[in-house]
């Protein structure tokens, strides 16, 4: 699924539709994230806590020497998720650097799962 909706934003960008590219990209880190979580921690984070980043400690073994890169990029997705899930416009900059953080995350995941 998460792959489906990466491939699909890359759509969306490829047809100028930033915003609804962002908005995909953010839904594919999260499904990338909760196949992660599943797998080494046994469980998926709740839908409503998604900017909840307390358990990240428990995947500092697994996510290894890409741990910090990975926060980063999953903390800034989540800091732009209500945006892109409910606001009428990001702004290209704002979409461009969704694109590349939720990148970060397929690369990390594709590695693990």
């Amino acid at each position: 699924m998460a792959n489906e909706r990466y491939k699909t934003a890359q759509e969306q960008f490829e047809d100028e539709k930033y915003h609804t590219g962002a908005h995909l990209f953010i839904n594919a880190a999260i499904n990338y994230h909760n196949a992660i979580c599943q797998k080494y921690l046994k469980q998926i984070p709740r839908h409503k806590q998604h900017s909840d980043t307390s358990y990240f400690e428990g995947l500092r073994e697994t996510l290894g020497p890409d741990f910090q890169k990975y926060r980063d990029a999953y903390e800034f997705l989540m800091s732009n998720k209500s945006e892109a899930d409910y606001g009428r416009e990001l702004s290209l900059n704002t979409a461009k650097q969704i694109q590349r953080r939720a990148r970060i995350i397929k690369e990390i995941a594709e590695h693990l799962l």
